[in-house]
């Protein structure tokens, strides 16, 4: 076999060093060339209409909403757009969703996974609405079921999805069926498949409730449900409020809240709070189907009154006038408490005891709807404050138990002026045994009257009978 000459051994490895010495340089250079080019094709596509459009696209099959973005503009790899808006469909877990003032920051690092990674989005304002009008859509299919693959308007070399690291909403709204939570700030980080949300500031209002200050939020969204972990609110510098639970979009609302030394006040109308206050502490569960009826959620649970001060009812009026003991006419609670259920317009109150220890004692049950009330109660007052009551204690007060004697009691009306029918009776008593003191001095005014004159006639006419 022919050895290779000397000069063709000699030449064969050169020539693989000038390749090595050209070759590799020449493809880092043609790489670092594609890449720029990649790269400047990615934010040509990014500055196009086409990219906001698939943007929004890919927004409302994700929220089951129409969306439209305003146009974009560009600084570096951040954007900036003016707004963005949405309009759930029926089956949306909102009504209408907008953004202000919304930046992005854009990275490339996951060109090449086929996502659009955003940093970091930052918002000035977002507008959540759960109860308002839906857009006429098409119901998305049921989670599971096969989806026709969504065409890349980019021809499918550039990433199909996009996924965002953190976001911060500055001013954060969101309303519901008679309420509404307002400017609070909001941070949102990706977790196991949905958000991790956290939130501080602003109030939450409710119709027929005070406003309460935003403490600290801490929940979990994913679709379709938002989970509570917790939710801290504060009124004034005593009361708190804290609520845990779920809110499905797709079934129902199922929250706990804990209230502890809540004022009163500002839960009644204005004509009890002159007669009520005091500092309320139980535990309250709201729950119903979403979205939520006209008549807005179910409301149940136990409250108790601390501090409480009862002040001019008509009832307790009428047991100091007829008593003469003016403790009836501002009463200090030393314990209060009920069950309570509101569906619709109609509240349920059962096991309800207010007391002023030594001095009276209310036990019942009453339904308020329409501004009306319908309750039975039991009143029991201490023995002594019905001393001077003729009839009282054998007529009305009747029972004797737990150091008080008791009556029963009906409380029908309008809530701001309750008729009850405990003074009449005790009026009525009051009259039958004048009546009877008096038939009583009669009969026995006649009879002295009888027993004289026939003394009279036995002297007169002795012997007649």
């Amino acid at each position: 076999m022919p050895r290779p000459s000397r000069r063709q051994a000699s030449t064969t490895p050169s020539r693989w060093k000038r390749v090595a010495l050209w070759g590799v340089p020449a493809f880092f250079v043609l790489a670092i060339v594609a890449w720029f080019a990649v790269k400047a094709a990615a934010y040509s596509y990014l500055r196009s209409d086409g990219f906001r459009q698939f943007v929004a696209q890919k927004a409302g099959v994700t929220l089951r909403a129409e969306c439209e973005i305003a146009p974009l503009q560009f600084t570096g790899t951040n954007i900036y757009t003016e707004g963005f808006k949405a309009q759930g469909g029926k089956d949306a877990p909102f009504a209408s969703l907008g953004l202000d003032q919304v930046r992005a920051e854009i990275s490339l690092r996951r060109f090449f996974e086929k996502v659009w990674q955003v940093e970091q989005v930052d918002i000035q304002r977002i507008s959540l609405d759960l109860a308002g009008p839906r857009a006429d859509l098409p119901e998305a299919p049921p989670l599971g079921a096969p989806t026709s693959p969504t065409p890349n308007p980019s021809g499918g070399w550039l990433p199909n999805r996009v996924e965002i690291a953190s976001a911060t909403v500055h001013d954060a709204n969101l309303a519901w069926s008679g309420g509404a939570m307002r400017h609070t700030t909001v941070t949102a980080v990706p977790d196991n498949g949905g958000w991790k949300i956290t939130g501080q500031g602003g109030k939450i209002e409710q119709t027929g409730l005070p406003a309460l200050d935003v403490q600290a939020l801490a929940i979990r969204y994913r679709a379709p449900s938002l989970f509570v972990n917790t939710a801290e609110f504060r009124q004034g510098g005593i009361g708190s409020v804290k609520a845990t639970g779920e809110i499905n979009f797709d079934e129902r609302l199922d929250l706990q809240v804990a209230i502890k030394e809540v004022n009163l006040t500002p839960f009644l109308s204005e004509d009890w709070r002159v007669r009520l206050r005091g500092q309320l502490s139980g535990d309250v569960a709201i729950r119903g189907p979403l979205p939520l009826p006209g008549a807005g959620p179910e409301f149940s649970g136990s409250l108790s009154l601390a501090r409480g001060e009862l002040t001019a009812l008509p009832v307790l009026d009428q047991i100091a006038l007829f008593t003469g003991t003016q403790q009836f006419r501002r009463l200090t609670l030393s314990r209060a408490s009920a069950d309570f259920r509101q569906e619709s317009a109609k509240l349920r109150v059962t096991k309800f005891v207010a007391e002023s220890e030594g001095l009276i004692r209310l036990e019942g049950d009453f339904i308020i709807e329409k501004a009306m009330i319908d309750g039975t109660f039991q009143v029991g007052i201490s023995p002594t404050s019905l001393a001077f009551i003729p009839g009282s204690r054998e007529k009305v007060f009747t029972e004797s138990r737990a150091g008080y004697v008791w009556a029963p009691m009906r409380l029908t009306g309008p809530l701001n002026k309750p008729n009850e029918d405990l003074t009449a009776r005790l009026a009525k008593a009051a009259g039958d045994v004048a009546i009877e003191t008096v038939k009583g001095t009669v009969e026995d005014t006649i009879k002295t009257g009888r027993d004289t004159i026939k003394s009279a006639l036995d002297l007169l006419l002795p012997g007649a009978k």
